[in-house]
C-alpha cells in the first residue's frame, strides 16, 4: 500500500462533504453508475498525485480524438491524414497531456526505441501486424501493414479502433516518464480477451514507484467487470465505488469471519458477482437456480430490472449472502437480499440483519421488544414447543403423519431443521395442525404466525425478503414437491425453466402469483411511461387541429394533412387519421390511432372542439 493522504471537495457532486482516503493501492479502481462524478474525480486525483515523486498521466474516455478516421483539429492529435508536423511535435505531446488524449503515444513511439520494441513485438507475434513511423513532407505519419497481406496503410485512417486503443494505452503503460497513469474505460473498444492481456500487463508494473523507479500506480475507471481482478482482500479495499450526490465509499476494514469467507470465495468470484460494483441496486441470492428463475419471471412478465440498475447475483450460500450485505452497507451500495426460510434461524445473513439498526427501529417501533436477535430466539422456542406437542399427539391426516415422522427421525442437533419444518407445516396446514393442539398450544401457534410475519417485516426493513414457503422450489408449479424433503432440485428446475421460457405473461401471473408478489417488492422497478409522454405530444396536436377548424383553414380531412401549422406530415409518425366530420357550426369530430410501435397496441382516439388537456387522457 503507498500512504498518501487525500482530502478532496466537488461542491458540484457533493456539496460541502468531503473525499478522504489516506492508503493506496499499487491499482486503484473508480467504479459506479454512470453521472456519478468518476472522471470529475480522477482529474482530482490527479492534481493532488502530481508532485512528491508522482508524475500523473491521464487518459481521458474520449482519448482517440486526432486518431479517428476524420479529424476537426491539431488539438492533441493533429490532421493525421497528413500526420505530425515535426516542427510541432511537442507542442502535441502537451496539448495531448492537457486534454487527456492518447494520440501523443505515437510521437512517444517516435522517441522512445524501448517502448517501440515492446509495441512491435505485440503487433507482430499476436496480430501478425507491423507498425512503421514515417517521415514525410514535414510530416510524421504512423503507417500499419499486414504481414500477410504486405500492404500499407495509414493508422488513423484504416485501423480498427481496437488496436489503436491497445497500441496508445501499451505505450503509456511502458513510458518511463510517467509513474501514475488514469486510465478512463480502458475497456473502451477492446476485446474482453484484450481487456484481460491488457490488465496482467498492468499488474507487472504494478508497484509503489517511490521505492522503485520501475513501479508504477494505477488508477482505472471502468464499466467492465474484467478489468475488477480481485486476487486479494487488499484488492477488494482498493475499488472506490461511485454514487449520485454522495462521495465514494470503499472497504476500510473487515472482520475475522468477514475475511474468513471472503478468502473462501475470491477464487470463485467471477465476472458475474463483479456486477454488484456497478449496480446501484444488486439483488443478490443463494444459488444460480434462484437466479436463473427470477431473471426468467421478470423477462417474461414484462419488467425490465436493468432499467433500475438492478441485477441478479448467485452467491452460493447464507453465509455469502451475510458477506455481500455487509460489504453493500459499507460501500453504500443500496442491496436487496433474497433468501430460503432458514436464513432466518441460521446462518451470517441472520447475525448482520439482527445487528442493522434499520431492523432494530423497526422492532421498537412496533413495540414487539428491543432486539431482533431476542425476538427470533423466542420463536425458535415456540416452535420447538409446538414441535414438540405435535410428535406428542395421535392423528390419521396423512401430511401430518409425514410430518410427524419427519420431526421424529431429527436428532437433537437438528433441531434448527425441526424447527424450520414445523414452521413450514404451520404454513401449509395450519387449519390441520390446529386440531392436535390444546388452548395454549393454540395461543402459541397465534404467536409463532403474528410474530413471524413481523419478522419478516424486520428484514423487509433492511431490504431483505424471505421466502414464506421456505425455498424458490416451493414456489414451483410444474412438479409436485414434498416441503418436508427437497431431493430433486436440479431436475425441477429444468423442468420449471422449461415451462417458464414457453409460458405466457398471464399464465405466468396466475401460476406464479405469489412470487411474483415477492419479487416486485423485492426489486426497484421503473417503469417506462410512454403513454405519459405520447399524450402531451398529442394533446398538443390536437389543440392545432382545433384552432385550424376554428379558423376555417382546416375544412376536411384533405385540409388537415395538408395544412402546414397542423403539421401532420410530423405527427403522422406517431398516430394516423382514421375520420374527420366537421359541421357547419365548427363543432366536428376526429378519430385517429396512436400507432402499436410505440404502445404494443393500437389506441383510439375520439376529439372534438370541447377536449381539453384536463379531461384528455390515453
Amino acid at each position: 500500500m503507498i500512504a498518501k493522504n487525500i482530502d478532496i471537495t466537488i461542491p458540484l457532486l457533493w456539496g460541502e462533504e468531503h473525499f478522504i482516503k489516506n492508503e493506496w493501492g499499487y491499482i486503484n479502481y473508480l467504479v459506479g453508475p454512470n453521472g456519478t462524478g468518476k472522471s470529475l474525480l480522477a482529474e482530482q486525483i490527479k492534481a493532488r498525485f502530481n508532485g512528491g515523486g508522482f508524475t500523473p498521466r491521464y487518459l481521458n474516455a474520449e482519448r482517440l480524438v486526432g486518431l479517428e478516421k476524420q479529424q476537426e483539429g491539431r488539438f492533441g492529435g493533429g490532421q493525421l491524414h497528413r500526420g505530425f508536423d515535426i516542427t510541432h511535435l511537442e507542442d502535441y505531446k502537451n496539448r495531448a497531456e492537457n486534454t487527456g488524449l492518447s494520440s501523443s503515444a505515437i510521437i512517444i513511439l517516435k522517441q522512445r526505441l524501448d517502448i517501440r520494441i515492446k509495441i512491435e513485438a505485440l503487433l507482430s507475434d499476436i496480430f501478425g501486424k507491423t507498425i512503421r513511423l514515417v517521415e514525410e513532407g514535414g510530416f510524421l505519419k504512423p503507417k500499419m501493414q499486414n504481414i500477410k497481406a504486405g500492404a500499407e496503410y495509414n493508422l488513423s485512417e484504416s485501423e480498427c479502433h481496437g488496436l489503436k486503443e491497445l497500441i496508445t494505452l501499451l505505450t503509456f503503460l511502458y513510458d518511463p516518464t510517467k509513474n501514475c497513469i488514469i486510465f478512463d474505460e480502458p475497456e473502451l473498444h477492446l476485446h474482453p480477451q484484450f481487456q484481460s492481456f491488457f490488465l496482467q500487463e498492468i499488474r507487472k508494473i504494478a508497484g509503489n514507484p517511490i521505492e522503485d523507479p520501475t513501479k508504477k500506480i494505477f488508477f482505472i475507471i471502468t464499466h467492465s467487470p474484467y478489468f475488477i481482478d480481485l486476487k486479494s482482500l487488499d484488492d477488494l479495499k482498493n475499488i472506490l465505488v461511485c454514487h449520485l450526490n454522495k462521495v465514494p465509499t470503499y472497504v476500510n476494514e473487515l472482520d475475522a469471519d468477514d475475511q474468513f469467507i471472503l478468502k473462501k470465495f475470491l477464487p470463485r468470484f467471477n465476472t458475474h458477482h463483479k456486477q454488484f460494483f456497478f449496480s446501484p441496486n444488486p439483488v443478490f441470492v443463494e444459488g444460480y437456480t434462484d437466479q436463473q428463475i427470477i431473471s426468467i419471471l421478470f423477462e417474461k412478465i414484462g419488467i425490465n430490472i436493468g432499467a433500475s440498475g438492478s441485477c441478479i447475483i448467485d452467491v452460493g450460500g447464507k453465509d455469502e449472502l451475510g458477506v455481500f450485505y455487509k460489504l453493500c452497507k459499507s460501500l453504500k451500495i443500496n442491496c436487496r437480499i433474497i433468501a430460503d426460510l432458514d436464513a432466518v434461524f441460521r446462518g451470517r445473513l441472520r447475525r448482520v440483519v439482527c445487528e442493522d439498526e434499520r431492523s432494530q427501529t423497526y422492532i421498537q417501533q412496533q413495540g414487539i421488544g428491543a432486539n431482533l436477535s431476542n425476538e427470533i430466539g423466542d420463536i425458535e422456542t415456540q416452535l420447538s414447543s409446538i414441535a414438540t406437542r405435535l410428535l406428542s399427539q395421535e392423528t390419521t391426516i396423512p401430511h401430518l403423519v409425514e410430518l410427524k415422522a419427519k420431526l421424529g427421525s431429527l436428532t437433537p442437533e437438528e433441531e434448527h431443521t425441526k424447527r424450520v419444518s414445523t414452521l413450514l407445516a404451520i404454513s401449509k396446514h395450519e387449519a390441520d395442525i390446529r386440531t392436535l393442539l390444546d388452548a395454549p398450544n393454540i395461543a402459541i401457534l397465534n404467536l409463532i404466525i403474528g410474530r413471524n410475519n413481523q419478522i419478516f417485516n424486520a428484514f423487509k426493513a433492511c431490504k431483505t425478503f424471505i421466502f414464506p414457503k421456505g425455498e424458490i422450489e416451493h414456489y414451483y408449479t410444474q412438479s409436485t414437491i414434498d416441503f418436508l424433503n427437497i431431493t430433486n432440485k436440479d431436475v425441477w428446475f429444468h423442468t420449471e425453466r422449461d415451462y417458464l421460457l414457453q409460458a405466457s405473461s398471464t399464465e405466468i401471473e396466475v401460476n406464479y402469483q405469489n412470487l411474483v408478489t415477492i419479487l416486485k417488492e423485492a426489486v426497484p422497478i421503473i417503469e417506462i411511461e410512454i403513454k405519459k409522454h405520447i399524450k402531451f405530444e398529442i394533446f398538443e396536436w390536437i389543440h392545432k387541429v382545433q384552432t385550424g377548424i376554428a379558423k376555417k383553414e382546416v375544412n376536411n380531412a384533405d385540409d388537415l394533412t395538408r395544412n402546414a401549422k397542423v403539421n401532420y406530415t410530423l405527427y403522422n409518425q406517431i398516430l394516423d387519421l382514421q375520420s374527420l366530420t366537421i359541421n357547419e357550426d365548427r363543432t366536428f369530430n376526429c378519430q385517429i390511432m396512436i400507432k402499436e410501435t410505440l404502445t404494443g397496441t393500437p389506441i383510439e382516439i375520439n376529439f372534438n372542439q370541447t377536449t381539453n388537456a384536463h379531461n384528455f387522457d390515453i
